[in-house]
């Protein structure tokens, strides 16, 4: 027999098969905009016991034609019928399946809460039926049987064997324990340390330490089962013998390095460093150099030694730990080393504060005053104003119900009535709609790396990396026709002609990295939207706008709006940023303390890890564009970004084209006319049997709504608040309102934006439009206290002030531009 290793051979029991269900086995339903989960290939242990930690497996299919998001249940059943009432076994993690693909789903069972026997094992996709799919009665996957087997096998029986042959003969020692059972051997008489022969019930072996001369005095063992049950120990004398030739331990080794290299579901660990030349170094993860080690290694003549293996993930946030020992050719064994703790990576935006891995990373460091940015970082104000932590950056917020009147930081916020006009003043071309040429062609900020170029905005969305693959999967989707909502966009092919193919001809080729030093994006306006803060959701937006350009710089009729969500979901983050804008005001335009201030707002913003939870912590809501570069007609898209890259998705608000002046339309007016004259009504994806919203906005010249039968007011407001509607004939703009721009121009601003007098398409009466001066107002209201804020009215406090947060937005609820 050869001799024994420390680790214990393979334990691991037969994986349960599962056969493969096609979607012809249910009846089919309808999935269009809709995810489909069905389960695939399922496989897992064929027992299960205490001590069993194998995975279960199986294949989640999204048969939908749109991305989703679920877990999977894993459950035993007696019956052949696997339902949410059967014992739950585990769940897996969340997994996003594109449509038309398959992932596979991994979980571990835990406890076992069901007495001994026979199950069939099942999985079941969105057990807690969370997702809306076409088929609701498809989720379910039944393998074959599992036995459940809690016993533990009986200790083992040792005994010595005198050997038959040989001039110099060595006794074998003999284990018997539960048929099939493994059964480990350990020096002396506890089942601790290394183990060092690995044997199965009923065998035996020569003397484990491989001499006639016993230099233990005793030996201990326990039996492992298939089902992963562990014996009790149990020990046996080492028969007196004579002479101990080599019984010195080696030297306990010497770490050189211990590498943790961050993955899911497996982390790399690279281990170095030196030891007694030959001997044999054993490595274990989390405990102290007992049980079975996670690999081994040899020393080579000179000492070095290196290991590298993979070690399972745990969650954010956990220690671990590494300890190592030898083992000469005699057999003896070294005191166990430990090496340095790793921390396993907290998700980005999160931090493991309080140092105790069971609660893993329980801080959000980009919001929390106590830990902003890193553990232990307070946010502080002075006088009354009140220290606040927005996307890891500390500053100060005026307490709701107070004003800082002056823009004196020293006094803090040092009015508790509203400012008047003549000290608290919104100006909009600082604070609000930032065009100047000094900002928007900043020589540093604006250049190749700068914080305000392109390259350096898509960069956060890919999550630091180069982001050429993300921008040419996003601009390829206008190459091909892409179904959203069930509808179809036609495919703008002039996109490779216009505008990516010259990029990829100055870049080397269309198989080369995309260079954004000939990004043919220019920089048009930076914008403050607060007017769309949504208290317990974001504090606004700060937007991005850029122009598309030909390769010589000659705008084309073409924009594009990055637009990001301002974290921050508490009255006091609101009140910050609301701050920090109209600070600007009080800067010279352009000046080098206003691109400073301003460059400080938008990185909280437009970096990577601003907001956890979205994809690399990227803070963007949506990009939208507009164009008529690449067709016939003005069109307009949307793209949110996913883990999969940018997606085009539905334009809110917007019907599709081939329902105006129609009677659907007179129908969805008339049935929401009191919300629409409101405007806080919503456009569904689909009415009246019909897919509604739209994939894109078509926008012919003049464009606007109608509908038979309805209320001009209702028509209009209907319009208004539709894209393709609010960019041409409502308001009599000539379809952007941010203009494209040459270099050395400023960008023009339409009359819907600046403001003026408009006549109504249909009614042909005069109406007045001004929307940064309404946001101007919206800001005063937060900043200043102006009328509709929370201040003191009468000898009362508005409502929302008693309540503890800041003014409401004066931006209807259904307006979004």
């Amino acid at each position: 027999m050869q001799m024994a290793k420390w680790w214990l051979g393979a334990l691991a029991g037969a994986l349960v098969g599962g056969t493969a269900c096609s979607a012809s086995d249910f009846d089919a339903e309808p999935t269009d905009g809709m995810p489909e989960f069905q389960l695939e290939l399922l496989s897992g242990p064929s027992k299960l016991g205490t001590g069993w930690k194998d995975p279960m497996v199986v294949q989640l299919c999204n048969r939908g034609d749109v991305p989703g998001s679920t877990e999977v249940g894993f459950y035993l059943s007696r019956d052949s019928m696997i339902d949410e009432s059967d014992e739950f076994l585990a769940s897996s993690e969340t997994t996003l399946v594109p449509a038309g693909t398959c992932r596979s789903t991994i979980a571990k069972a835990e406890t076992l809460r069901v007495p001994e026997g026979s199950y069939y094992l099942g999985a079941i996709a969105d057990p807690h039926d969370l997702v809306r799919e076409g088929n609701e009665r498809n989720n379910r996957h039944l393998g074959r049987t599992v036995q459940v087997d809690l016993t533990p096998p009986p200790a083992p029986v040792l005994s010595w064997l005198e050997s038959t042959g040989g001039s110099s003969p060595v006794p074998n020692i003999s284990a018997h324990s539960e048929p099939n059972a493994a059964i480990l051997l350990f020096r002396g008489d506890r089942c601790t340390g290394m183990a060092v022969a690995n044997l199965t019930s009923g065998s035996s072996c020569p003397y484990p330490d491989g001499s006639p001369e016993y230099v233990v005095s005793s030996y201990s063992a326990r039996a492992y089962d298939l089902a992963g049950n562990v014996s009790g120990c149990t020990s046996i004398p080492v028969p007196s013998g004579s002479g101990y030739p080599d019984t010195t331990p080696p030297a306990p080794p010497v770490l050189v390095g211990v590498d943790w290299h961050y993955g899911t579901p497996q982390h790399e660990l690279r281990v170095t460093g030196t030891a007694e030349p030959r001997s044999e170094v054993a490595v274990f993860v989390d405990v102290a150099c007992t049980g079975i080690p996670a690999a081994t290694a040899f020393a080579g003549t000179n000492g070095s030694f290196s290991a590298v293996l993979a070690v399972a993930a745990t969650g954010p946030g956990s220690i671990r730990r590494v300890y190592v020992a030898a083992r000469d050719a005699a057999l003896n064994e070294s005191s166990c080393v430990q090496g340095p703790t790793y921390e396993t990576p907290c998700t980005p935006g999160y931090g493991n504060c309080d140092g105790n891995p069971a609660n893993g990373c329980e801080v959000d460091l980009t919001a929390d005053a106590d830990h902003c940015g890193t553990c232990g970082t307070t946010c502080t104000g002075q006088r009354n104003a009140q220290g606040v932590c927005v996307a890891s950056t500390c500053d100060e917020a005026c307490p709701v119900g107070t004003y800082d009147c002056d823009g004196t930081r020293a006094n803090g916020c040092e009015s508790t009535t509203a400012c008047g006009s003549a000290t608290c003043t919104v100006a909009r071309t600082k604070e609000l709609m930032i065009t100047s040429l000094a900002v928007v062609e900043d020589s540093t900020r604006t250049a190749l790396g700068g914080a305000w170029h392109f390259e350096t905005l898509m960069r956060a969305m890919a999550g630091g990396g180069d982001p050429s693959a993300l921008v040419r999967q996003w601009l390829k989707t206008w190459n091909t026709p892409q179904t959203i909502n069930g509808l179809t966009v036609s495919a703008r092919p002039r996109m490779t002609t216009k505008v990516l193919g010259p990029w990829e001809e100055r870049s080397g080729g269309a198989s080369q990295p995309l260079n954004f030093a000939h990004a043919p994006f220019r920089l048009l306006a930076i914008v403050n939207r607060m007017d769309l803060r949504q208290p317990g959701v974001q504090a606004g937006e700060g937007r991005f706008v850029f122009g598309v350009v030909d390769p010589n710089g000659v705008p084309l009729e073409f924009t594009v709006i990055l637009e990001f969500a301002l974290p921050g979901t508490t009255p006091e983050a609101i009140q910050r940023w609301a701050r920090d804008w109209h600070e600007l005001g009080q800067l010279n335009l352009g000046s080098t303390e206003f691109k400073t201030k301003l460059q400080g707002l938008t990185d909280r913003f437009a970096k990577a890890g601003v907001l956890p939870g979205r994809p690399h912590g990227n803070a963007l809501n949506q990009i939208r564009t507009n164009e008529v570069e690449l067709g016939e007609l003005w069109e307009m898209r949307e793209f949110v970004l996913t883990a999969t890259g940018l997606q085009p998705t539905t334009v809110k608000l917007t019907v599709d084209n081939g329902f105006n002046n129609t009677n659907v339309l007179s129908s969805f007016i008339n049935t929401n006319e009191e919300a629409i004259l409101a405007e806080q009504h919503t456009v569904p994806e689909s009415f009246s049997g019909r897919r509604f919203l739209g994939a894109s906005s078509k926008v012919p010249e003049d464009f606007f709504w109608r509908a038979p039968s309805v209320g001009n007011e209702a028509r209009h407001k209907f319009s208004l608040n539709t894209c393709n509607g609010c960019h041409a004939g409502e308001t009599a703009t000539e379809f952007t309102h941010i203009s494209n721009r040459a270099a050395g121009q400023p960008a023009q601003l339409s009359l819907f934006l600046r403001g003026g007098a408009v006549q109504d398409p249909v009614a042909l009466i005069s109406r007045p439009f001004d929307d940064l001066g309404r946001r101007a107002q919206d800001l005063e209201t937060l900043v200043c206290g102006t009328p509709g804020g929370s201040r003191l009215q009468g000898s009362e406090l508005t409502f929302d002030a008693l309540l503890g947060y800041p003014a409401p937005s004066n931006l209807p609820k259904a307006r979004v531009h």
